[in-house]
């Protein structure tokens, strides 16, 4: 896997700009034609992705984005730690039959598009209620 380092001064630097730092370098690289970040590591608040319970938080995210295609791995200040994969080998997913919708109080639903009789509005027939967990996943 090919190693980068940033080194940023300036602006403080949180997972939000060092991420957007590490996409910018990965959309840049000649080796990668669709980059895709699959694992990182936000050392300072001992975070990653995947998270993976019972995993070292150290090491884990690694063995992940390295087994799971990993081509370029981007360190930003020793801070934050990002593994990027090439995804244009996989074929696009199409459109999918689900969409997130939510309601006039703010509530997040999935629902299948086919079953709603207005597209702008969830049914009960249609859609189920996401939660603050279960959003996350959609």
């Amino acid at each position: 896997m090919k190693e980068s380092h940033i080194n940023y001064s300036g602006m403080n630097l949180d997972y939000k700009r060092a991420s957007g730092l590490a996409v910018s370098l990965a959309d840049n690289d000649a080796d990668l034609i669709d980059p895709v970040m699959v694992a990182w590591h936000d050392k300072k608040s001992s975070r990653m992705s995947p998270v993976i319970e019972g995993g070292d938080v150290n090491t884990r995210w690694h063995d992940y984005g390295a087994s799971h295609g990993g081509k370029l791995e981007v360190d930003i200040n020793g801070e934050y730690d990002f593994i990027f994969a090439d995804s244009s080998a996989f074929e696009p997913y199409g459109p999918s039959p689900f969409i997130n919708l939510h309601d006039n109080r703010g509530n997040e639903y999935l629902c299948q598009i086919n079953a709603l009789r207005d597209p702008h509005n969830p049914s009960k027939e249609a859609c189920v209620v996401l939660d603050d967990w279960t959003s996350k996943l959609t």
